[in-house]
């Protein structure tokens, strides 16, 4: 107890005679880290968005002309039996021609002579098809119909954004490599100074016969605790503006407790070890 009440007085001279440059790191280090923390929050929403659309993707299989009710019958049956396929709804042109009115209006269809949609199939496929030449192999088996007139994916749009999720995520892993050394700096730069302004200090507990582990852990329980405010403000501001969102613009999938808590522990850790490299650089114990 009496340790950690003076490792505690120690922590606050420290921060009293080094007031400014100690703000000046916590605010440096919450800027870092929020960096990654937005390329974490941006990831999970991407990734989330990515899943909706590949479990919603459908295949429009356009036909020659209007079929029957037993040629649709059997038309569908005979796609369902497609490897990757896991429904077919049959979609007439006049139900076609409803649709497009429903999205654009009356004012769409007015001065057509006649129905100018094909009759067509919407396919659900499994993700099985995103794997690569899936889509290529049931396009061509779609083509040996000679009901079907053309076939159209839909999914190259979520194979972008697959790509786009997995730069976000490379982009992330960068980014959060540099943050980690410029804050390990940050924080042994700011400890530094500490020591200098408390050398004499340390030098009077030397000789006094304090121990390494007693004299170095003021400086690292303040290293610590400045990544640890960084991390926790970073956390905050996220919170803040992922809320915001929410009200405001679109819904958002924060980071659960487990992540911030992990997102905390990493500025902990990341601070602590900034301050044991400082005080092993520049105090001679």
């Amino acid at each position: 107890m009496r340790s950690l009440r003076m490792m505690l007085i120690e922590m606050w001279r420290a921060v009293k005679f080094e007031l400014l440059p100690t703000l000046g790191t916590f605010l440096t280090v919450f800027l870092a880290l929020i960096l990654p923390g937005i390329v974490w929050v941006a990831s999970k929403n991407l990734t989330l968005i990515e899943a909706r659309l590949r479990d919603n993707i459908t295949v429009d299989v356009f036909l020659k002309s209007e079929l029957t009710e037993e040629a649709r019958i059997r038309l569908e049956k005979e796609f369902r039996e497609i490897a990757g396929v896991t429904g077919a709804t049959y979609i007439s042109r006049e139900l076609a021609l409803q649709k497009m009115q429903g999205r654009f209006g009356q004012d769409m269809i007015q001065g057509l002579d006649e129905n100018p949609l094909p009759a067509s199939f919407v396919l659900k496929v499994d993700r099985t098809i995103f794997k690569q030449g899936a889509i290529e192999t049931l396009a061509a088996s779609l083509k040996t119909f000679p009901e079907v007139d053309d076939v159209v994916f839909a999914g190259e749009i979520v194979n972008r954004l697959g790509r786009i999720m997995r730069s976000v995520e490379m982009l992330g892993f960068a980014l959060s490599i540099l943050v980690a050394f410029a804050a390990v700096f940050i924080v042994a730069n700011t400890v530094r100074l500490v020591i200098s302004d408390r050398r004499k200090t340390v030098e009077i507990m030397q000789m006094v016969g304090a121990t390494r582990g007693y004299i170095l852990s003021p400086f690292v329980a303040l290293g610590g605790l400045l990544g640890l405010l960084g991390a926790s403000a970073s956390v905050g501001a996220l919170a803040w503006a992922s809320n915001y969102a929410n009200g405001h613009i679109t819904p958002l999938l924060f980071l659960e407790w487990h992540e911030i808590l992990t997102f905390i522990l990493i500025g902990l850790l990341l601070g602590m070890v900034g301050a044991e490299l400082a005080a092993q650089r520049y105090l001679k114990i």
